[in-house]
């Protein structure tokens, strides 16, 4: 329950933010005719939809197991989540190309400078407290190389928001660069603009791939697995290891099949005794072992 609470204020925490930065990037963009603000408009849009998917696949992910879904719905947060990695390429990342050709093509003078560097730093003060707040929680349960611990972190909402809000930073850092040097010449306005949509392209691709491996069932860490093994190990009357075999259903959850060896003089009731004690140790180490299988060979 810890985790999920520390999931949910991240996520909260980012809609917030994104919804305000949006209306305020949207009036200066107007206002000063910026098309590297209009294309940060339109990610703060994107963001703030993402957050509402994470919000409706967190809540239909927590359903309770059924006959047609026995394992729960856990995996509904993965689909939302990819649904996020298709709206930040298509809405912001393609929009913001589209916008940085036709600037391109069409240059238009700036107006209002003033107005755009105001933004740019409340928005800039605005994501780097979000992007605080999620890598906090985020490193709550996640420890070692930022990249590395992103990729094999499976708790969808908070590696989403760490993602995006760090997306965001870059594409507001561009965008304050790009206007800085549209003083001398109007084509860094549309040159920004290219930078960001190939920017949140790229982080969308990033994301689709790391939800992609968990829609078609990832298993759980190497050092996971040697943890078991460790377990497994320590019991005597466990011949032989044939393998173990694990998959990732939502929710941070996993279940585990199990299939061993067993010394011959075991009858039923301590081959029971066994795969109960089994179990216990497993879950007491990885509380998210949701479900457990063992199957015993004699």
């Amino acid at each position: 329950m810890k985790q999920e609470s520390n999931s949910l204020r991240a996520v909260l925490f980012a809609l917030a933010g994104n919804f305000a930065i949006a209306v305020i990037k949207f009036i200066v963009a107007l206002i000063s005719g910026s098309s590297a603000m209009l294309a940060e408009a339109i990610h703060s849009v994107a963001d703030t939809t993402n957050q509402v998917f994470l919000l409706i696949g967190r809540s239909r992910s927590r359903r309770e197991a059924d006959e047609l879904h026995a394992f729960g719905y856990g995996k509904e947060e993965y689909y939302w989540g990819f649904m996020v990695a298709v709206l930040l390429f298509f809405v912001g990342g393609c929009f913001s190309l589209y916008e940085g050709v036709h600037k391109l093509t069409h240059p238009e003078p700036l107006e209002n400078y003033i107005y755009i560097f105001v933004v740019l730093i409340l928005s800039i003060g605005i994501e780097l407290k979000s992007f605080t707040v999620a890598l906090t929680e985020f490193r709550k349960v996640s420890a070692g190389p930022i990249l590395k611990a992103v990729r094999e972190s499976t708790d969808t909402n908070i590696f989403v928001i760490l993602v995006e809000d760090f997306a965001a930073l870059a594409g507001l850092t561009i965008v304050l660069i790009s206007t800085l040097l549209s003083l001398v010449n109007t084509l860094f306005d549309a040159i920004g603009t290219l930078f960001v949509g190939a920017l949140l392209v790229l982080m969308s691709f990033f994301l689709a791939n790391e939800l992609r491996k968990l829609i078609i069932g990832e298993s759980i860490s190497r050092e996971m697995r040697n943890g078991i093994k460790v377990i497994l190990h320590s019991h005597p009357d466990i011949r032989h290891i044939n393998n173990i075999r694990s998959m990732y259903i939502g929710n941070n959850k996993f279940l585990l099949l199990i299939s061993l060896d067993v010394e011959d003089r075991l009858d039923a009731s301590a081959v029971e005794c066994l795969t109960a004690q089994i179990k216990t140790e497993i879950t007491g180490l990885y509380p998210n072992a949701r479900y457990i299988y063992i199957e015993i060979e004699e």
